[in-house]
């Protein structure tokens, strides 16, 4: 796997003492998480293509990236036709058409992301950053005993990948 974000960039931005190897290492399980939660980057060709299901019901349907094209959908395993669902690729939502129609029980889209590569490295740097810093204190205390609360790490990587998607981490 390539990564999306390289070692050299990482460490422009990034104080750390891990060898270039060890650095590589934390940005690659950082950019497997990031596709595991929310699919593949899109790539220069543009042929990415992510693949979710979800919960019908409604007049629509959201996926969790924003995403320049449906490839296809299949609602309760029969094929819906491009005519009959509106993409708003920005928000992630597909409205079924015509208006007051209502989604299957399970539908599965396959859709293009779109470019955000800048935004996951961002994400990625961040991730970094924390893996780095799960030692750091934030708040120590010495009155008497020695004390420190740390930060909610988990809390911070939900954050920052929320910030890549529209459903909460």
């Amino acid at each position: 796997m390539t990564s999306l974000l390289t070692v050299a960039e990482c460490r422009t931005l990034v104080r750390t003492s891990k060898t270039t190897e060890e650095l590589q290492e934390v940005i690659d399980r950082i950019e497997g998480m990031i596709t595991n939660r929310i699919g593949a980057a899109q790539d220069d060709t543009g042929n990415v293509t992510i693949t979710e299901t979800v919960e019908g019901g409604g007049q629509h349907i959201f996926v969790k990236v924003k995403f320049s094209e449906v490839v296809s959908i299949t609602e309760d395993g029969v094929a819906v036709d491009s005519d009959e669902y509106r993409a708003w690729g920005e928000s992630g939502m597909i409205e079924l058409l015509p208006e007051g129609s209502e989604w299957g029980d399970v539908c599965v889209i396959t859709y293009k992301p779109s470019h955000r590569r800048d935004e996951r490295k961002q994400a990625t740097i961040e991730l970094v950053r924390l893996f780095l810093e799960r030692t750091a204190m934030v708040s120590e205390s010495m009155a008497g005993e020695f004390s420190y609360n740390a930060p909610d790490w988990d809390k911070a990587v939900k954050r920052e990948l929320k910030n890549l998607c529209f459903i909460g981490g």
